[in-house]
């Protein structure tokens, strides 16, 4: 397939020692039906596997593809940036597939839009076995969301969803690289303070949700959200203390939350743990309270509630 030199789109992919998968993610790029794009895949520092499973792929042209030393996600997506020629960027994580049409629509909207700065779309989770885990609609974020963004913690955006403007980085600046997490929730309310969202109220994306990673990630979730809200509140002294304690109340109780379903005993006692602070910032919160009781569940129940619950928020077909 060839390529221009200056794409519409700019797709930036990071990886790291995931051969097998990257290539799947590369192939969903690949099928798009908008075809003028150019597939820019940063290497963090991966063993000689991922470079000798993309070496056909960039021998043919089908990607450009570099190699840097480990320095995390962040940096590898900044190294994309600058690499990118693009006008619109997004990015694709090396475990997650786009769906078809995921950039000729976002591609269409901007044109049919032209104010538009960044746009987003909802999007579906599939588990290692390719059953699918449900959709997660983010169409609460549109609008002027600066700085109520802070506060919403129910529903996360994908970065893979998003499609933004390449000025759009060059007035915000890239990902921080001294985050080891949540660097793309830093970096889209950095946005929101200077564009609306758009959204596309259809899933373009398929995110991964991989078992290896869940319950680690989980686990330390509170502390990495807790430096991202620092930094915001820091960046922005007219912010307000009542709003910083909402937000930090809601983050504390979403994690909280999310411990819930197949965490055993020490998963329950930082659930426990998490749902105290979130009431120590707002005592009459009913989400935190229910939080901390329902830690208290057997396993087995929390399981079944936890299931429900997900198939209520996310749609999710029953089992």
């Amino acid at each position: 397939m060839a390529r221009t030199q200056t794409p519409t789109v700019s797709v930036i992919l990071p990886t790291y020692n995931r051969p097998a998968l990257v290539q799947e993610a590369i192939a969903s790029v690949l099928a798009q039906t908008w075809t003028d794009f150019e597939c820019i895949v940063i290497d963090d520092g991966s063993t000689a596997d991922t470079a000798r499973a993309l070496q056909p792929l960039a021998e043919a042209g089908h990607i450009r593809y570099t190699r840097q030393e480990n320095a995390g996600l962040a940096a590898a997506r900044n190294h994309g940036l600058r690499l990118a020629r693009g006008a619109l960027i997004t990015f694709l994580d090396d475990d997650d597939l786009y769906q078809p049409e995921k950039l000729a629509k976002q591609v269409a909207y901007f044109k049919a839009h032209p104010e538009t700065q960044l746009l987003h779309c909802c999007f579906s989770k599939f588990d290692e076995t390719g059953r699918d885990l449900g959709l997660r609609d983010t169409t609460w974020f549109q609008g002027w969301l600066y700085p109520e963004i802070l506060a919403h913690w129910g529903m996360l955006m994908a970065t893979p969803c998003v499609m933004a403007r390449r000025a759009v980085f060059d007035t915000v600046g890239g990902f921080d690289e001294s985050f080891k997490a949540a660097e793309d929730l830093d970096m889209w309310r950095r946005i929101a303070r200077h564009a609306p969202f758009h959204v596309l109220p259809e899933s373009l994306v398929r995110i991964r949700q991989q078992a290896v990673s869940m319950s680690s990630d989980k686990t330390h979730a509170a502390a990495h959200f807790q430096i991202m809200l620092d930094k915001a509140f820091a960046d922005d002294p007219s912010l307000s203390p009542a709003l910083r304690k909402r937000a930090q109340a809601a983050m504390y109780t979403n994690v909280a939350h999310n411990l819930l379903g197949a965490g055993g005993p020490a998963e329950m006692r930082l659930a426990r743990q998490h749902a105290r602070t979130a009431l120590r910032l707002r005592p009459f919160s009913g989400p935190a309270w229910a939080g901390w009781a329902a830690s208290w569940l057997p396993a087995g129940w929390r399981a079944g509630l936890a299931g429900l619950l997900r198939r209520l928020r996310f749609r999710q077909p029953p089992v």
